[in-house]
């Protein structure tokens, strides 16, 4: 007989109603099973927006998006056949990432640790057929034509249509994809709300998709599966100190683990579980997961509410032996993984200066070590506290990175003061902890957009990705000690004009002096010195 789930029982299962909250479905509860039903009919369009430039695509940096893509386009690849329902879009050549890096890993939430990509399974990919490569500048461009070629034609056969995106995400909720950003307005433009259509992302913030606190921004209808909430990070298996490299995120590990428990089940019950009980398990399964699921916050959404529906359609996901494919894999244990990079031991004052940042950084609680944004960062400064070093290149950008946190840091510390707003040092706050805590999700997200639209946080010129914890910071701080929304908004102007100051002394100097000694810059500036003598000025 089957049993029933109410998600208001768990206070952090987050099941997204149509108005981009929980709260509609409280007090709800849904059967878990449904009646044996037929193979789906599916189109995947998967997305893998991560680039190789500065080899951030090394398996110890942001290879996980590449473990997550490799993964799932093994286990929903045809065995036998060759369909054209399928295109796999990424603008890094498979067989130039085995040549320099190797093998790529993922892991299951049992530790089990396989090869999705090497030079083994590379002849098998490309066989495939359905692996596009294409520049990084057209990439998204690229996406978007063949998402409303693939959405035309699961429309006319009436086919699920399964979208996969792969990259890193931005805090007002865009996605890197080559050099561009792919934003749910893009999605929106292109879906319409066509019917049938399901999601599932690992990038940050992706849960801001499905929970939106303007009524006036529009929402997609489908289903979805994000892996991280809307002011929150991704979460992975972290590197360790044998593997040396990221093995793929907690949530596709987690969905890898309910494809394989629920086929068992439907083989010796004979039931097909319902979407509710797959997104129960799938949280089961993180929260299993000890320390490092309790912070991975997943967030699901059915298309028009519909959570009793079989999983099979609801996802979209073909009949498929998930279990046999994963096993059939090359395991690797992990007394024999070979580090993922060789780095070679120098000393010198640039060096030295990022050890003393490094240690200064580490010591401001900045994040785990395994969040999306961070892996990268902070193996590589691990590694230089440990005598490694890197190019000259290289090291230049980890300081300046490491000297933009801090000064973030620095800048978050300075507002709450300058406000008189109470409360604890950001550099004594684990903020991944405090936010575990709170439980107003959409004041969290209205503090969060709104520090947002002024810009609290300053990301100077050069540097790619912006740090979170100081707006994370300044959000707990906001709702912790604001009594009405209207007291956060005044408190948040508040910021916006005393950055005027920070920013004028402080953020100005410091970009001005790396302008000052960019080799561009002054190549620049001597040709226009020699331009001048010579017109005779």
């Amino acid at each position: 007989m089957a049993s029933n789930i109410r998600p208001g029982n768990f206070s952090d299962f987050h099941v997204i109603s149509r108005c981009g909250t929980k709260q509609e479905l409280v007090g709800h509860e849904f059967l878990t099973h449904c009646p044996p039903d037929l193979p789906p009919r599916h189109r995947v369009l998967a997305l893998l927006g991560t680039t190789d430039i500065g080899d951030v695509a090394r398996p110890s940096e942001d290879g996980w998006f590449i473990s997550d893509f490799y993964l799932f386009h093994y286990l929903l690849s045809p065995a036998y056949t060759r369909l054209p329902n399928q295109v796999w879009l990424t603008c890094e050549d498979p067989q130039t990432l085995v040549t320099k890096y190797h093998e790529y890993l993922h892991v299951d939430s049992e530790g089990d640790r396989r090869v999705v990509l090497d030079s083994q399974s590379l002849p098998g990919i490309l066989e495939a057929g359905n692996l596009r490569v294409v520049p990084r500048d057209i990439l998204l461009e690229q996406y978007l034509n063949t998402l409303q070629e693939q959405a035309a034609e699961a429309a006319r056969l009436g086919e699920y249509l399964v979208l996969l995106i792969f990259g890193h995400g931005t805090p007002n909720y865009g996605v890197e994809v080559g050099g561009s950003i792919l934003r749910i307005e893009d999605l929106h433009r292109v879906l319409q709300n066509k019917s049938q259509v399901t999601l599932f992302t690992t990038s940050c913030y992706s849960g801001g998709w499905l929970v939106i606190p303007d009524i006036r921004q529009q929402q997609l209808n489908a289903t979805t599966i994000t892996a991280a909430g809307s002011d929150d990070l991704s979460t992975l298996w972290p590197l360790s100190g044998i593997v040396g490299r990221a093995s793929g995120s907690l949530a596709a590990s987690a969905i890898l683990r309910c494809l394989v428990d629920i086929e068992d089940e439907i083989s010796q019950k004979k039931e097909h579980p319902a979407y509710i009980q797959f997104a129960k398990s799938v949280y089961d399964c993180v929260k299993g997961m000890g320390i490092l699921g309790d912070k991975q916050q997943i967030y699901f959404s059915a298309e028009n509410d519909e959570w009793e529906m079989s999983y099979q359609p609801r996802l979209g996901l073909p009949l498929v032996s998930y279990k046999e494919k994963w096993q059939s894999l090359r395991q690797v244990p992990p007394s024999i993984c070979p580090p993922s990079t060789q780095l070679a031991r120098t000393g010198g004052r640039r060096l030295k200066r990022l050890q003393y940042l490094a240690r200064e950084y580490f010591a401001s609680n900045p994040g785990a070590d395994n969040a999306g944004p961070n892996i990268g960062l902070h193996n590589c400064l691990r590694q230089v506290l440990k005598g490694a070093s890197y190019p000259k290149e290289k090291v230049q950008e980890l300081t300046d990175i490491t000297v933009y946190r801090l000064g973030a840091m620095h800048e978050a510390e300075y507002l709450k003061e300058q406000i008189g707003l109470k409360f604890p040092s950001i550099f004594d706050t684990d903020t991944g902890k405090k936010r575990a805590k709170m439980t107003s999700d959409q004041l969290d997200v209205k503090t969060w957009l709104l520090l947002l639209h002024y810009d609290i946080n300053t990301t100077p010129i050069g540097i790619k990705r912006p740090y979170s914890k100081p707006l994370q910071y300044l959000t707990i701080a906001l709702v912790e000690t604001c009594e009405s929304w209207e007291e956060i908004e005044r408190q948040v102007k508040a910021m916006a004009s005393k950055k005027k100051t920070w920013y004028r002394f402080i953020y100005k100097a410091w970009q001005g002096s790396r302008v000052a000694h960019d080799e561009g810059v002054k190549r620049d500036q001597r040709a226009f010195l020699e331009a001048i003598k010579r017109i005779g000025h």
